[in-house]
C-alpha cells in the first residue's frame, strides 16, 4: 500500500459526555475553522468532512456518583457504536474529532465490530483512564474508558469483548495503581532513550494483520505545547516529541482510524492553539499520502 494516496475521511463527534464542565464539544468546529481540511489537502491528501455525529437533543449532566452524567455516556457509546462502524473502512483513514476522551469506548466497540479480533487499540495519552466506578464519589467517563472496556462485566455496558493483550498505552506521566493488564510505555521510558526505537518495538509487538485504531489525547504533551488540553499538565511531550511519535505511528498502514480528543476550545481565546494541533496533525498524516 506504500504510495497510495487514501482518503482521509473526518467525523466530528461534538461532546462532552465524560467531563465536567465544557469546552471539548467546541473541538470539532474550532479545528476546522483552523483550516484542518485545507491544510490537510495541502500536504497532498485527499480529504472527505462527513460532517458531526448528531447527539440526542437532551444529555443528561448531573455529579452523582458513582458515573458523572451517567447515562449520557452510555447514550453516546450506543449511537457512536451504531455509527461509528459505518465510517471505518480499511481503504480510507477515518480522523475523529473529539470530545473527552471518554469517546474511546464507542470508538472501540465501533472498531471491533468492525474488524473483530484483528482490532487493536494504541492509546496516546497521559493517563491510563481506567478509574472504577464507586459509591461514595463521582467521576467522569473520561476517566473510566479502559475500565468500561476491560472490566465491566455487563453491568453498565453489555461486555465487551475487548482484552486486555489488545491494548498498549503510551506517554503515561505517573504509573497507575492498577494497569489491568494493559502493557504501559511510561513518559519517563519515552525520554530515556530513543523514542522512535521504542515506538517501533510496541509497533512490532502488535500482530501484522492488526487494524489498529489510535487515540490521541492531547493531555499527552506538556501545559507549554498545549494548554488548551481539558486538563492540562506541567509534564508530557513537547510539540516536536508528539508530532515525532504521531509521525512514527501513523507511517504503519495497520493504522485505520485515531481520534483526537481532550482539546478544550473554550481555553484557546485566540485560535493559535487549534492551529497548532493541526499543523501538529497535518504533519502526522502527511506520512498516509
Amino acid at each position: 500500500m506504500e504510495g497510495i494516496i487514501i482518503t482521509v475521511k473526518i467525523k466530528g463527534i461534538p461532546h462532552f459526555a465524560g467531563a465536567f464542565v465544557s469546552g471539548t464539544e467546541l473541538s470539532p468546529d474550532a479545528l476546522r475553522k483552523a483550516g484542518l481540511v485545507e491544510h490537510l489537502q495541502g500536504r497532498g491528501l485527499a480529504v472527505e468532512d462527513l460532517g458531526d455525529l448528531k447527539l440526542p437533543d437532551y444529555m443528561p449532566r448531573h455529579n452523582i456518583p458513582p458515573v458523572r452524567n451517567w447515562p449520557a455516556p452510555r447514550m453516546l457509546w450506543d449511537l457512536l457504536q451504531k455509527e461509528a462502524a459505518e465510517w471505518m473502512d480499511q481503504s480510507d483513514f477515518l480522523l475523529m474529532l473529539g470530545g473527552d476522551c471518554s469517546l474511546i469506548v464507542g470508538t472501540a466497540l465501533a472498531h471491533q465490530q468492525r474488524y473483530g479480533e484483528q482490532a487493536y487499540l494504541l492509546v496516546i495519552d497521559g493517563h491510563l483512564d481506567a478509574v472504577a466506578p464507586s459509591a461514595n464519589r463521582c467521576i467522569g467517563a473520561a476517566g473510566m474508558g479502559l475500565w468500561f472496556l476491560l472490566q465491566d462485566q455487563g453491568m453498565w455496558i453489555e461486555r465487551s469483548g475487548w482484552t486486555a493483550d489488545r491494548v498498549k498505552l503510551v506517554g503515561c506521566q505517573k504509573p497507575p495503581n492498577e494497569a489491568y493488564g494493559v502493557e504501559i510505555v511510561s513518559l519517563e521510558k519515552l525520554h530515556a532513550g530513543d523514542m522512535e526505537q521504542e515506538m517501533a518495538r510496541v509497533m512490532q509487538s502488535i500482530p501484522p494483520d492488526a487494524k489498529i485504531l489510535v487515540h490521541f489525547d492531547v493531555d499527552v504533551m506538556n501545559k507549554e505545547s498545549m494548554p488548551a488540553a481539558y486538563a492540562p499538565s506541567e509534564t508530557g511531550l513537547s510539540l516536536e516529541e508528539a508530532q515525532r511519535l504521531l509521525v512514527r505511528v501513523l507511517q504503519d498502514r495497520r493504522v485505520v482510524a485515531m481520534e483526537v480528543t481532550e482539546f478544550s476550545a473554550l481555553r484557546d481565546t485566540t485560535g493559535e492553539q487549534a492551529q497548532k494541533l493541526v499543523g501538529l496533525l497535518g504533519e502526522a498524516l502527511a506520512v498516509r499520502g
